[in-house]
Parts: structure tokens; C-alpha cells; sequence
């Protein structure tokens, strides 16, 4: 039985798709709310009814990705012991989501400088689900078990997930070709290196 709820929620993946396909190729700005409705198939009324603007829209996409790429990083380091395995499982998730959903990842990391400044971001940045966030509780603790040498953990987490990022951005410009999961293991490698010193 197709619910009322069931029927929302499907109105709102259909516009969460739409926005991301008009972002990721247009830009924020150049998308406007009549076009995401038209790609969706909805009415300007049905986008109103689910998102306030535009912005709000491009803000909810991607603090659900931002989020949920945290909680799953954080459940790929707490499934090993190790900082080498902890790294490889998180690369690997990183690298294998945006292997399954190249739009939605794309639009994440192209997006995040524009949404860094938004007035809600300051919850995100504090979040324990916060990606970086969750590559520096994993760094400092390999600090604490005497895995690597004590550094700066900030600087530490930001060179490793510098060097994912970049990976990731190196695809979406189409420097790196193929599926990115082949590169998982080697990049996680390199990461222990140079927090290894």
C-alpha cells in the first residue's frame, strides 16, 4: 500500500536527485527552483512543501551526505583495531560510495567550501559524525597507542583527508580514470606512511 508518507518521501528523493543533477551541472546559482521541479516532476507548490528555498535544499542534500559519510567512517574505524586497517576501511567506504553514487559524492565535495560559511555549519563542525572529525579521533588515537609518532592531530587529519579528497577531485576532473575502489588500498597505504614519518 503506497502511504501518504510513502508518496512524500518518494517526492523527495525525486527532488533531492533532481537538485543534485542541476547543481553538479549548472551550479547552485544558475539552478533555478522551476528547474529542479521540472526534472523532478513536481510542482513549484510540491517543492515548497518540502523545502523552504533553494538554498535550504542545496544545505539539507548536503548535510545528509556530510553526515552520513561520517557515521559510516566512524562504524568502518570502530570495526578494526589498527590504524593501517582503520585507514583501508575508511578509503575503501570513501572511495567505493563514490564509485556507487559519483552525482551525489560530486556534489558534496564540490559544494563544501560554499556551504563552510552557512550559518548551520556550525552544528556539522561539532558533530561526531563530522568526516574529518572522525579521521582525527581516529589519528589521535593511534597518537595514544604509540602507533605514530605524536603530531598535531589537526594537521594530521587534514593532510590524510587532504590526500582523499584530492583523490576523489582528481576523478571528478578526470585525472584519475576507472573505479576508484582500485585505488583504496594504495592510498590508504600512502596515508600511514606519512603519518608514520
Amino acid at each position: 500500500m503506497n502511504t501518504r508518507a510513502d508518496r512524500a518521501s518518494e517526492t523527495r528523493y525525486r527532488i533531492e536527485r533532481a537538485a543534485i543533477k542541476h547543481f553538479v551541472e549548472q551550479g547552485i546559482g544558475e539552478t533555478t527552483i522551476r528547474d529542479i521541479a521540472k526534472t523532478a516532476a513536481v510542482s513549484l507548490g510540491a517543492m515548497y512543501n518540502h523545502y523552504d528555498s533553494k538554498e535550504d535544499l542545496a544545505f539539507n542534500i548536503f548535510r545528509q551526505g556530510f553526515e552520513d559519510a561520517g557515521r559510516r567512517l566512524r562504524k568502518c574505524a570502530e570495526a578494526q583495531t589498527t590504524l593501517p586497517n582503520k585507514l583501508r576501511d575508511m578509503i575503501r567506504f570513501a572511495f567505493s560510495r563514490f564509485d556507487e553514487d559519483p552525482l551525489l559524492l560530486t556534489y558534496v565535495f564540490t559544494s563544501r567550501h560554499i556551504h563552510l560559511g552557512h550559518r548551520r555549519l556550525g552544528r556539522l563542525a561539532d558533530s561526531p559524525n563530522n568526516p574529518y572529525a572522525v579521521f582525527r579521533v581516529v589519528i589521535a588515537d593511534a597518537m595514544a597507542r604509540k602507533e605514530i609518532p605524536n603530531t598535531d592531530p589537526d594537521l594530521a587529519a587534514s593532510l590524510v583527508t587532504g590526500a582523499v579528497i584530492q583523490a576523489i577531485d582528481s576523478c571528478i576532473l578526470g585525472r584519475l580514470k576507472g573505479k576508484m575502489i582500485k585505488r583504496a588500498d594504495e592510498t590508504a597505504a600512502m596515508c600511514f606512511r606519512l603519518l608514520k614519518g
